[in-house]
């Protein structure tokens, strides 16, 4: 996708000078308590004005392209470290085809096809976990060392063609960052410090190795994985999509920002109406009640009204996270505890920073259909010792199941509900469109073709 300087210097020059106000660098700024640095930071251009072809969203052939040029060459998030705590626990990640095996030894983590040596069968089922004092392979009982060395070959006598020390399980690259493990397929990748560009600088001040997961929802959704997740990475859909959330969330003046070629953010700011409610008089106390239910239990409203509804959600914010997680929030920024500040890691790695949202997304292909995927969606919370307090397990819903039925998301049900719906439409309409192409906006949707460029340049190579 080439673009024109000249053309773009225009574009970004109406962009910037024309976007809808305040904006949330404005917002944040006025806050009592100053957010950190890394929060004010703005990394902002405008990537292109060209379009892109729907196969991308359908096509097989798109599909299989992906799983040879991102799938197995990328540095992805396969689970926490709390999932594994102790030497011999184990979890299985699939993506497409390819099924992982991560465990804990006492050589540290390992990954492995998840593969028998023998005739192939699974040693382990897809999203199962546990503890295992070695891999056996539940067909014919060939056994591996959880340090991936065969040490017992059922009637080794009829296998002397097998040298029984060379045999070892095939190992992939496995690295961690911010109690995050990841997997990358390709032997030739580049550490994953490096791919992470920004993000360990940003993260510093938040933790994320000190926070356990609270919970972990999964759903096969009726779309392609970048359809549904490019629904988070914009706000242009929140009008339309999660029109409640108007009276709170700032959508269109949310702030987007880019760093080399594989990270991107985008921030907004809660408890600020709308820039398309500025002609209503919201009362605080409408804002407030709006957001009730969403993010908080109590809210205790302060007489002083020069105190801003910012300020009233994040003190009690801030209350409630001090009791349940036992860790002090109190000297946390306002922006902190209650903005919506989301990262994106390419190709499926979505962080949010800060402590009153703690959300992670991760988006993946259902197998090898194009038209269907899978959502996780984790909470973690602050802890000062995750690592050795109990663990969920993976909460799967059915596929016709409404994400409410996940009690543990809270109000986060109802915003997926319409976002599913969106997308059941979305994959639809693509499909049966007549026009091939797909326009994205310069500003609101910048993120995602920040991410069709970088998904370009891969899958060139």
């Amino acid at each position: 996708m080439k673009k024109s300087s000249h053309k773009v210097k225009n574009f970004y020059s109406h962009i910037i000078d024309n976007r809808s106000k305040p904006t949330f660098k404005e917002i944040v700024e006025k806050d009592l308590s100053g957010p950190p640095n890394c929060i004010l930071e703005e990394s902002f251009d405008i990537i292109e004005d060209s379009n892109i072809n729907k196969d991308c969203y359908s096509s097989v052939e798109f599909h299989n392209l992906e799983v040879e040029k991102v799938w197995k060459k990328t540095w992805q998030f396969a689970c926490r470290e709390e999932d594994i705590p102790q030497v011999g626990d184990y979890y299985t990640y699939r993506i497409v085809n390819l099924s992982v095996l991560i465990l804990n030894t006492e050589n540290g983590y390992k990954a492995y096809h998840n593969s028998c040596l023998h005739r192939g069968t699974q040693l382990k089922p897809d999203n199962s976990w546990g503890n295992s004092k070695n891999l056996r392979c539940p067909f014919h009982g060939w056994t591996w060392s959880i340090d991936g060395e065969l040490i017992d070959l059922p009637c080794d006598w009829d296998f002397p063609h097998v040298d029984q020390k060379k045999t070892k399980l095939e190992e992939i690259n496995v690295d961690t960052w911010g109690g995050f493990i990841f997997i990358n397929f390709d032997d030739d990748a580049e550490l994953l410090s490096k791919y992470l560009s920004i993000l360990p600088k940003h993260f510093e001040i938040w933790e994320m190795e000190k926070r356990k997961k609270i919970a972990h929802v999964a759903k096969v959704v009726p779309c392609n994985w970048k359809f549904a997740m490019e629904a988070f990475l914009e706000g242009y859909h929140v009008a339309s999509t999660h029109p409640q959330s108007l009276i709170y969330t700032g959508d269109e003046n949310c702030q987007y920002d880019f760093w080399g070629d594989n990270v991107s953010r985008m921030m907004s700011a809660l408890g600020s109406p709308s820039p398309k409610l500025q002609n209503k008089k919201l009362s605080r106390s409408e804002i407030l009640d709006g957001m009730r239910d969403f993010l908080v239990g109590n809210i205790n409203v302060k007489e002083d009204d020069k105190i801003t509804p910012r300020e009233i959600l994040a003190e009690s914010m801030k209350i409630s996270l001090t009791e349940s997680t036992k860790v002090d929030h109190a000297n946390f920024s306002t922006s902190e505890i209650i903005d919506a500040i989301q990262y994106h890691v390419f190709p499926n790695f979505v962080p949010w920073a800060g402590y009153g949202v703690p959300i992670v997304y991760r988006f993946r292909p259902n197998a090898n259909d194009p038209k269907t995927s899978i959502i996780d969606v984790i909470l973690l919370q602050a802890d000062n010792n995750p690592i050795q307090d109990s663990n969920p397990d993976v909460n799967w819903l059915d596929i016709n199941d409404s994400w409410t039925k996940a009690k543990e998301l809270g109000g986060l049900g109802e915003i997926f509900d319409q976002d599913e719906a969106a997308f059941a439409a979305g994959q639809k309409g693509l499909e049966c469109s007549k026009d091939n192409k797909i326009t994205f906006s310069l500003y609101q949707e910048s993120r995602i073709r920040f991410y069709h460029r970088t998904l370009e340049k891969y899958l060139s190579k």
